[in-house]
């Protein structure tokens, strides 16, 4: 049978829509009907029945924002409803874009679970990441905690670090700061074949004997952030991977897709356009499962 679709009900879920986009900032009556190309009688019938079930909220000063019913569907959702299942389309979406592995990593317990993959990480490659952790330890876990709040992020540099830290903490603030701005993380390939960080993994991850691990920590170079820092050229660039948070409904970086690059003398031009692809999923990612990022311009 062909689909039919319902006018009406598409024009409700559009305000609905709109106002979760704009959690925290009350919208109008006209600045609904404005954005949306609807009549202002038809946006205030729209508002009104969905005030009066409790799905949108009306200010004193007339204004409109998401009501609290909204807040047990979401719950009720989010028990029926594995998040990995809303998320993954995304990830497996971005590889068919960029041709490129893609992982979906978590926090749970202090550590860095890899959730989902898409692609092979490396030609030939037998080894899956699903599953596999790592310490969130300096520098370890940057990605996946510096969208979470100055607090999380103060938190995670207090512990002992896995390699010395060498850079000031204003070098890391600013990457952090030029991150949520842009809402990705671009992770340079160090002087090294591989890049810093994944060789840390990797030896944490070893199965290694830990006084075996401890010993061969020592000669990894100290961290000092500049794997992270922007180039400042238009020229090409070594780049190990391309992250982007994906928030809750608290909006708490509750997960990191992670485009895995490792590939050097990429143009800048399709450093950017990936980069801003990985972003555009996790925003996609983050709506599916009814989140928003408190970093949204």
């Amino acid at each position: 049978m062909p689909e039919r679709h319902s006018p009406p009900t598409e024009r409700v879920t559009q305000v609905l829509n709109l106002l979760a986009e704009h959690p925290r900032e009350p919208l109008t009556l006209a600045r609904i009907a404005q954005r949306l190309a609807l009549s202002k009688p038809t946006c205030l019938g729209i508002l009104t029945t969905l005030t009066e079930a409790g799905y949108a909220h009306r200010t004193p000063d007339k204004a409109y924002r998401l009501g609290p019913a909204l807040g047990r569907i979401g719950r009720a959702s989010e028990d029926g409803t594995t998040p990995l299942d809303a998320l993954l389309p995304h990830l497996h979406a971005l590889h068919r874009r960029l041709g490129l592995s893609c992982l979906l990593t978590s926090m749970r317990e202090d550590e860095i679970v890899v959730v989902g993959r898409a692609g092979a990480i490396r030609a030939a490659a037998a080894r899956d990441l699903v599953g596999e952790r790592f310490p969130a330890v300096p520098p370890l876990g940057l990605t996946q905690l510096l969208w979470s709040g100055d607090q999380v992020l103060h938190d995670w540099l207090a512990r002992t670090p896995l390699v010395p830290v060498t850079a000031r903490r204003g070098v890391l603030n600013a990457v952090v700061q030029d991150a949520r701005t842009r809402g990705y993380l671009v992770e340079h390939l160090a002087g090294t074949p591989a890049a810093r960080n994944e060789v840390l993994a990797n030896l944490i991850t070893s199965g290694m004997a830990e006084t075996v691990i401890a010993t061969l920590r020592g000669y990894l170079p100290e961290a000092d952030w500049s794997e992270y820092a922007d180039p400042q050229t238009t020229g090409p660039r070594d780049v190990a991977s391309i992250h982007a948070p994906v928030h809750d409904r608290h909006g708490a970086q509750r997960y990191g897709i992670a485009v895995v690059v490792g590939r050097r003398r990429v143009p800048a031009r399709t450093c950017d356009a990936w980069a801003r692809a990985t972003a555009d999923a996790a925003r996609a990612a983050t709506a599916a499962i009814g989140g928003w990022s408190p970093w949204a311009g």
